[in-house]
Formats: structure tokens, sequence, C-alpha cells
């Protein structure tokens, strides 16, 4: 945050102490908790484990979700949220078009998705994950009593009644559980994505699966995200189906390979150039803008490997514990750095390039060799884990 989003904690210090106080003891659980969170998809689900915190430490208070319209099935399901409160917000994700001040003063001013909210007489608390000053104005005026935010990264705090400190080295969902613990939530879950499917979200994506077999094998499944939320996130798809099509080929004699990309409307394109650069005999198949979010979550739940970029794809995957090997490269050419922030514990894996370089600058990606390789050993690796009966894959 520069000098300007410093001035501005000034004015923002006064509106926090003018605008609305709690009215209850310190001592009394709040009776609603707001979660503000309405930023891109990869983002709300790191965050999805402070529901759970929360309840633990409050189980009568209502909890409700403060998100974009298009993060509403991530929550879906989701036991520990009681409420979903759609706040299409001008700031931080890349879904609404404009995100330029005017845009973020108006939506909080004159909003019909905030006057609604306004009219059921504002929370006991809110909690604004990214920590902003659109934030922090947001909660104001949605008559939030009791507001935590975070220090050092994009402002707000100053007008919150307690905050985190931001650091690039904490992982993102251990950060929402730590303002959790500013409630007193120390009963806390992992560190980690939760989703929950319905029995018919699974029976889908088995659908979705090819259930033929090999020598009684069936083929490993290989769910793989072609694309990242930025074009400098996400490996060359030239590239990508060069490498899809040596494992589809070295999987070949051990059961075959079913490999599945998914992805919104806007990955078509990225797909069928992964198809075309993977060779005839790869049969990779595109879902890209044809299977809702829940349905890709199941096929998530259901793959052997997942691979992705840095992407929403991984942060699913990861609620699953599915092994996922994410390729890292552009502007993240410090894949250690990356892996403490958004990254996860085996059987997790990244594979960045081979000579990176400091976050803001763009750097190589990984050869094609090393990435078939860590895929074929996560295949592998997998195939051990879950028994003969299973997979039974040998590498040449």
């Amino acid at each position: 945050m520069g000098w300007k989003g410093s001035l501005a904690e000034v004015p923002l210090w006064f509106a926090g102490r003018l605008g609305p106080q709690p009215a209850r003891s310190r001592n009394d659980a709040p009776r609603s908790i707001l979660v503000l969170r309405p930023n891109d998809l990869g983002d709300l689900l790191t965050t999805t484990p402070i529901f759970e915190a929360l309840r633990r430490r409050f189980p009568d208070a209502r909890l409700v979700a403060g998100i974009g319209r298009w993060g509403r099935a991530i929550v879906e399901n989701n036991p520990f949220v009681d409420e979903v409160l759609e706040l299409d917000a001008p700031w931080h994700n890349k879904v609404v078009p404009d995100q330029s001040l005017g845009a973020a003063l108006r939506f909080i001013r004159d909003c019909a998705q905030v006057r609604a909210a306004r009219e059921r007489g504002g929370f006991d608390v809110g909690i604004d994950v990214v920590g902003s000053h659109f934030g922090l104005l947001l909660m104001l005026r949605l008559g939030v009593r009791y507001r935590i935010g975070v220090r050092g990264y994009r402002g707000g705090w100053s007008g919150c009644h307690g905050h985190i400190r931001f650091s690039p080295m904490v992982h993102v969902s251990r950060a929402a559980l730590a303002q959790a613990e500013l409630l007193g939530a120390h009963d806390l879950p992992e560190a980690r994505p939760q989703l929950y499917l319905t029995d018919f979200e699974r029976a889908q994506a088995a659908h979705v699966w090819r259930s033929g077999a090999v020598a009684g094998r069936r083929p490993v499944r290989l769910l793989v995200g072609c694309a990242a939320g930025l074009p400098d996130k996400s490996w060359a798809p030239e590239a990508l189906g060069e490498a899809l099509g040596r494992v589809s080929r070295a999987l070949a004699q051990a059961g075959g390979s079913d490999i599945v990309i998914v992805g919104g409307a806007a990955e078509k394109s990225c797909a069928q150039t992964v198809i075309e650069h993977s060779g005839a005999a790869a049969g990779i198949r595109s879902l890209a803008g044809q299977t809702p979010l829940r349905t890709t979550f199941a096929l998530a739940e259901q793959a052997d490997v997942v691979i992705t970029n840095s992407s929403m794809l991984l942060h699913a995957a990861a609620a699953f514990r599915r092994p996922t090997v994410a390729v890292l490269g552009g502007t993240l050419g410090d894949a250690r750095g990356h892996d403490s922030v958004w990254g996860y514990c085996a059987p997790y894996c990244s594979v960045g390039p081979e000579n990176g370089k400091p976050y803001g600058r763009i750097s190589g990606w990984p050869s094609i060799e090393r990435v078939v390789q860590t895929i074929l050993d996560k295949i592998a690796g997998h195939a051990v884990s879950a028994g003969p009966d299973r997979l039974s894959i040998g590498l040449n």
C-alpha cells in the first residue's frame, strides 16, 4: 500500500469512530457474523475454513457469506454457512469489468444489493477477509458494528476494531483463520479449502469419467485446467498439449488414460489448442464451457491426478486432497514463494522454472520433460497408495 493508501486511513479512522459501534457487551456472543469475500473463485475457496472455525466458536450465530454471485457454487451445501448475501463488489476480482474508484463508490452508495442488505438492520460482526478501503466502507454502509480487517495490504484497518497484519509468507487460508482467532476462535480446522458435494453431483461426475478398462484396469483419470486467471500465469497450451500427449502414450500400456480438460467458456479455444498439440492418439476431451462449477468440483474429487496452473482448480483439488501438479512460471518465478502462500502439503506439488526470478518479473517455465516426469511420478505414487486393484502403471 503506497502513500496515497496510507493517507486515506486518516478519514477512514474518523469514519470508523463515527460509524456503527458494538451495542452489546464484549463478552456476549454475536448473533450475526458477515464474512466479506466478493473476490475470485480461488480466493473464496481458500477462505472457506473460516466458517467452520466461526461455527465452533459461536454455534448459535448466523453466519453470512458476503460474496459475488459468481461464488455461490463454492459455499453451496456448506453446513457452516447459514446465508449467502450476494454482493457483486467492483474490486479485487476479475469478474466485474469496471473497477474504477467511481464504480466502487457508486456500488457502496447506490447498489440495490447493498440497499437490500441494509434493511436487515446490520451485523454484530463483520470480517473483511482481503482487507481494503472499499471493504471497510461497505461494512460501514451495511451497519457492521464490530469490524475486523487487515493491516498492511489494501487498507481500511484503521476503521476496524481489530485486524491482522498482512504477511506475504503466510498461507491465505491460515490468514483468514487468524481473523477468526481475533474473535476467540482457537479450535481451528485445517487451513485447507472445504467443498461439500451431494450424491447427485458425484453421480454426475462418475458418468463423465470413462468406465472402460484394459486388462482389468480402469484408465488413469487426469483432470486438467489449461489456464489461470491471468495470462502471465498460464503455461502455453502448445506445451501443455505436448506434455499431455507424452503422458497419454506412457500410460497406454497400463490401462490407458482418461484426460479431461475443464474451464470456463473463455478457455474453449485454449483447450482446443491443447488437444491439437497432444496428438490424435491421446484422446483428450474438453469440457471447457460445458460443465457447471459444482460438477467440476466432483470431477476433481474423483480424479487420480489434477494438473493445473496457479488457478481455482488447484484449490478445488486441495479440498479433496487429490494428487496435484501445479505448473508455475510467468510472473510466478519463485515456486517456493508461491507455495508458501497458495500451495498445500503432499499430495500437492509444483513444478517451477529452473531459473526463477523474483515476483513481478516475467520468468521462464519448466521444461516439458520435467512436467511430464513429475506427472508420471505423481501417478505412480498414487498407484502405490491406491493399491494394486486400483491402478497399475509401468513407466518407461
